[in-house]
C-alpha cells in the first residue's frame, strides 16, 4: 500500500469547496461540495443548477436537484407508545430531519429558508427561556455558607415560594423534610456539603421564581451551590446530591444557557445510574444493590423529572440524550394538589421522538391525538403538553402530512389553550421555561400551517411574546419578539409575491374573454356561471396536498 495513495485520499475526501459552485450557493454565496444534487440544496431543498462556464470541464445539462426523500418506509415497524415497539433508523437522512424537526430553532430555520433565503434569522435557539443568563451581574458572585447569605427567616419565605410554585409541577422533595434541615442549619449548623446545596437550590429558585429582577443573595446561592456539587463530584452520588444537581438543573433551564443546562441535566441522569436509582430495584440481578436506602417515590419522582428535562434540552439542541439500560418510567403515585403525574405521563409520548426511532406517520398521529386528548389542569403542565404537541406537528410536516378539519381545529384549540396558559404564568410571575418558548414555537408552526384559523391565531400569540418581553426586558425576550414579527413579515411578502404572479396570470388569462374581442366565437362561455363561485370556495379552503387529490386522483 503506497504512501501517496494513503495521504492523499483523505484530502481529497475532505474537500469542502468545488470550483465550480451551484447557483444557489453562488447566489447566497455559501461553500458547495459541487456534488449533483449538492449537500446544502439536498438538505434546504433547493433546485441545485449549474450554470455552463467557457473554459470549463463540461458538466452536462443543469439537472434540478430531487427533493429530498420525506416520506416513512413503510417496511418500518409500527410505534405505539402503549405497545413501546420501535426501530431504529437506518437511514441517516431521516435521523436528520427528525432532529430538525424535534428542534424548534431548527424547524425555524427551515421554515425562513423557504420563505426568504437571503433575509432568514440565522440558527439560534429563539426563545429557549426569558433570560438565556441574563441574570448574572456584571460583578462576579461569591461562593458563601447559606447562613451568611440569608437569615433563617428568609429561607423559609423562598423556601414557601417554591413549595407554592414549583414543587406542584416537579415534586421530588419531602416538604417536611426541607423544614426541618433548615431549622438543623441555622440552629446546630450540623449538616453536610450536599445539604448545603440543596438548601441553596431551594432558595436560588425561590428567588427566581418571585422577583423580576435578579438580587446579589440569588447569584451567590446559585454560586456557591455549583462551587460546592463540582468539588464533590468525586464522591459518591447519593439522593441529596442527585437532588442539588437537579435543583441547579432546573435552575439552568429556566434561566441559563443552553450548553451549561443540558450538560447540568446530563449529569444528573448519569448520577442517578451510578447511584443504582434508574431502574426498579431487583433481587435477581447480580450487580450490586445500592446501599442507600431511598423511598421508591422519592427515586422515581427524581427520574422522572430528570429524564424530562434531560429529553426535552436534547431535542432542543439537535444533540444526544442520556439514555440508560433498564431506565424506569414509572409514574410517581398521584399526591393532593401535586400535578407532577400529568407532567410524567407525557414521557413515553417524547421519549420515542428520539431522532434513532422510526415512528410511522399514522403512529404519530395517534399519538397526537392521545397527546391532545388529555387533560392538564395546570399552566405548566398545559405548557409541556402545548409543546409536545408542537413537536408531533413538526415531525408530522417533516413527513408531508398536513393537518385539516377536526384534527386542525384540535391543534388549535391546543394552541389557544397554550398561549392562554402561557399568560397565567406570566401573571403569576413564574418564569417557567415555556412562558416564552411555547407562544414563540406557536407563531412558527402557525405560520408552518398557513390557513385562514391558524394565521388568525398569530395575534394572540405575538400579544402574549409581547407582554412577556415588557415584564422581562432581557435581550431574549426581545429577541424573540423581533424575530417572530421578521417571520411574520417574511411569510406576508412571501404571500404577496404569490398574489402578485397570481393577479398578472388572471389579467393575462381572464375566466372570461374581453369585450373588445369579439372576432372569435365564445361559444365555450356558460350561460350560467354560478358554478365558478361554489369552485373559487373551494380551492379556497383546499390546502396543497388536496388540490393535487383533486387535479391529480390516483386510481387504486
Amino acid at each position: 500500500m503506497s504512501t501517496a495513495t494513503d495521504h492523499g485520499a483523505p484530502r481529497m475526501q475532505g474537500r469542502k469547496r468545488s470550483k465550480l459552485a451551484c447557483e444557489p450557493c453562488r447566489e447566497l454565496k455559501r461553500k458547495c461540495d459541487g456534488a449533483q444534487p449538492c449537500g446544502a440544496c439536498l438538505r434546504f431543498e433547493y433546485d441545485c443548477t449549474y450554470q455552463k462556464a467557457a473554459g470549463k470541464r463540461k458538466r452536462g445539462a443543469s439537472q434540478p436537484c430531487e427533493p429530498a426523500h420525506s416520506s416513512v418506509s413503510s417496511q418500518q415497524d409500527s410505534w405505539s407508545p402503549l405497545n413501546g415497539r420501535v426501530t431504529s433508523a437506518a437511514n441517516p437522512s431521516n435521523n436528520l430531519r427528525s432532529v430538525e424537526a424535534n428542534s424548534g430553532s431548527a424547524f425555524l430555520r427551515r421554515l425562513a429558508l423557504r420563505l426568504d433565503p437571503k433575509n432568514a434569522p440565522r440558527m439560534h435557539t429563539f426563545a429557549w427561556n426569558a433570560f438565556l443568563g441574563a441574570r448574572q451581574m456584571t460583578s462576579a458572585p461569591v461562593v458563601q455558607p447559606v447562613t451568611d447569605i440569608l437569615s433563617q427567616g428568609e429561607m423559609g419565605r423562598l423556601a414557601s415560594v417554591y413549595f407554592s410554585k414549583i414543587d406542584p409541577v416537579y415534586g421530588f422533595v419531602d416538604r417536611q423534610q426541607v423544614e426541618e434541615l433548615i431549622v438543623r442549619r441555622w440552629t446546630t449548623s450540623t449538616v453536610n456539603k450536599t445539604e448545603e446545596a440543596v438548601l441553596c437550590g431551594i432558595a436560588s429558585l425561590g428567588y427566581l421564581f418571585s422577583q423580576v429582577e435578579p438580587t446579589r443573595a440569588e447569584l451567590n446561592l446559585v454560586e456557591s451551590a455549583r462551587a460546592t456539587l463540582e468539588r464533590a463530584m468525586s464522591d459518591n452520588p447519593s439522593a441529596t446530591s442527585i437532588t442539588a444537581w437537579l435543583f441547579r438543573a432546573i435552575y439552568l433551564r429556566v434561566a441559563g444557557t443552553h450548553h451549561a443546562a443540558w450538560m447540568a441535566s446530563c449529569i444528573v441522569v448519569h448520577m442517578l445510574e451510578a447511584a443504582g436509582l434508574h431502574c426498579e430495584p431487583t433481587s435477581e440481578s447480580v450487580l450490586a444493590i445500592p446501599a442507600e436506602q431511598v423511598d421508591p417515590e422519592t427515586r422515581r419522582r427524581l427520574m422522572a423529572v430528570a429524564q424530562h428535562l434531560n429529553i426535552w434540552m436534547s431535542f432542543d439542541m439537535g444533540r444526544s440524550r442520556v439514555s440508560l439500560y433498564n431506565e424506569s418510567m414509572m409514574v410517581p403515585a398521584a399526591r393532593e394538589g401535586d400535578k407532577t403525574g400529568e407532567l410524567m405521563e407525557l414521557l413515553p409520548y417524547s421519549a420515542e421522538l428520539d431522532p434513532q426511532k422510526t415512528p410511522e406517520a399514522a403512529d404519530l398521529i395517534a399519538a397526537l391525538s392521545a397527546v391532545m386528548e388529555r387533560t392538564h389542569t395546570s399552566p405548566p403542565s398545559i405548557l409541556a403538553q402545548c409543546n409536545l404537541a408542537l413537536c408531533l406537528c413538526r415531525r408530522l410536516q417533516s413527513t408531508n402530512v398536513s393537518f385539516t378539519g377536526a384534527m386542525m381545529d384540535k391543534i388549535l384549540n391546543l394552541t389557544a389553550k397554550g398561549i392562554s396558559a402561557a399568560q397565567d404564568i406570566l401573571d403569576a410571575r413564574s418564569p417557567w421555561h415555556h412562558m416564552a418558548n411555547v407562544p414563540f414555537q406557536i407563531v412558527c408552526v402557525l405560520l408552518a400551517f398557513d390557513s385562514l384559523s391558524s394565521i388568525a391565531q398569530l395575534k394572540d400569540a405575538m400579544q402574549c411574546l409581547s407582554n412577556v418581553a415588557a415584564i422581562y426586558k432581557t435581550d431574549a425576550t426581545r429577541e424573540a419578539l423581533t424575530t417572530a414579527s421578521l417571520l411574520i413579515l417574511l411569510h406576508q411578502r412571501w404571500k404577496e409575491k404569490g398574489a402578485s404572479e397570481l393577479d398578472k396570470l388572471t389579467k393575462l388569462f381572464p375566466v372570461f374573454a374581453s369585450d373588445a374581442i369579439t372576432d372569435e366565437p365564445l361559444s365555450w362561455r356558460p350561460e350560467d356561471t354560478s358554478w365558478l363561485d361554489s369552485i373559487a370556495g373551494e380551492f379556497y379552503n383546499l390546502d396543497y396536498s388536496d388540490i393535487d387529490q383533486l387535479l391529480f386522483p390516483t386510481h387504486s
